[in-house]
């Protein structure tokens, strides 16, 4: 949003700051780290968009005001009526929240960002919709969570990334000062709604896990880190072991230098091959330096027949690659979900 709609704002809108209170509860509450509780679940049969905010729009939540708690609800629905995941439900809130302040803004004339209107500042000149379509809030989501869902791996990268590839902003790390806030109104809102989004800050964790693991691909000189298997911490990196379930206790945030794979195993609950979701885990328990962990971050399409995966191997170290399910050859592995 420039500063040009800022000044609108200020001049015609009311702009509430979000009360953070019980935010570290909602960031770091308990349950799998996997995104458990990321899958969207529908409202009640025959609720539209615009009556599903009904419940939440009554009142303020969290310091935003019953229209800005509206329009929040107005995205929320249209996401889980979508089938998108609740951490595409934060997403589009923190990115309206950023473009919006969650006001469905109109034309503002001379104060306008070029052609921008509504929630989301979408533009009529960049193929978004006309006018008319894009001052109605079911509309606007409806094209914000369509364009997510287009993006590869959309559900592993940080919010800010995910949003800024969808509205190609001038300012494409404004995102992220939203991400704590819209967690806490969309999981309030979701409650009003009847909606599931239980351990939602498990999504957020999920992400974070992911941008661990994707930092040992080049933070050996520029390059993956080279795999060893070994006690001395002389060998170690960055105060883990550099073997498979070093490297993963680094991606889940433990203490280095690391459980082993069977610790690992321990600490998690097992899960179907149809449960797997980012973040979930693929583990052979066998002793001797026999067992191995991969991180599983997505299918690689329907077929559930090969998945992208985070490892660390003899044959090159830090991967993030395309591994057939369950795993290279007739290598067994069972599904977890690290509690």
């Amino acid at each position: 949003m420039t500063a040009k709609a800022l000044s609108a704002l200020a001049a015609g809108v009311l702009v509430v700051l979000l009360a953070c209170s019980g935010l570290a509860t909602v960031l770091l509450g308990g349950g799998g780290m996997g995104l458990v509780g990321c899958t969207a679940t529908a409202p009640p049969s025959g609720q539209s968009a615009s009556a599903g905010t009904t419940a939440a729009q009554s009142r303020q939540i969290a310091g935003w005001d019953a229209e800005q708690v509206a329009n929040a609800a107005t995205i929320v629905t249209v996401g889980s009526r979508l089938g998108v995941p609740p951490r595409g439900w934060v997403i589009a809130v923190a990115t309206a929240m950023q473009e919006s302040q969650l006001t469905n803004l109109p034309n503002l004339g001379d104060a306008n960002d070029h052609d921008s209107i509504g929630l989301f500042q979408q533009r009529p000149s960049q193929g978004w919709g006309n006018p008319d379509q894009l001052i109605d809030p079911v509309y606007a989501a409806t094209k914000f969570f369509q364009a997510l869902k287009r993006l590869d791996g959309w559900q592993s990268i940080p919010l800010t990334q995910a949003a800024q590839r969808v509205q190609k902003s001038g300012y494409p790390d404004a995102y992220a000062q939203w991400e704590d806030d819209a967690t806490t109104l969309v999981g309030a809102v979701a409650a009003e709604l009847g909606l599931a989004f239980p351990d939602s800050g498990n999504c957020i964790q999920a992400a974070t896990v992911f941008e661990r693991a994707q930092s040992w691909l080049t933070a050996w000189a520029g390059g993956p880190v080279p795999y060893l298997s070994s006690g001395d911490p002389a060998n170690w990196f960055q105060g883990y072991r550099r073997d498979c379930s070093g490297y993963m206790s680094m991606a889940l945030g433990l203490d280095g230098p690391g459980l082993n794979t069977a610790g690992l195993a321990a600490r998690s609950t097992t899960i179907s091959k149809s449960d797997l979701l980012p973040g979930d885990l693929l583990i052979n328990t066998a002793p001797n330096l026999r067992g191995h962990i991969v991180l599983f971050e997505r299918w690689t399409d329907a077929s559930m027949t090969s998945y992208y995966g985070y490892e660390q191997s003899g044959d090159g170290g830090t991967h993030h690659r395309v591994i057939p399910y369950p795993y290279f050859g007739d290598y067994p592995m069972a599904s977890y979900r690290f509690n």
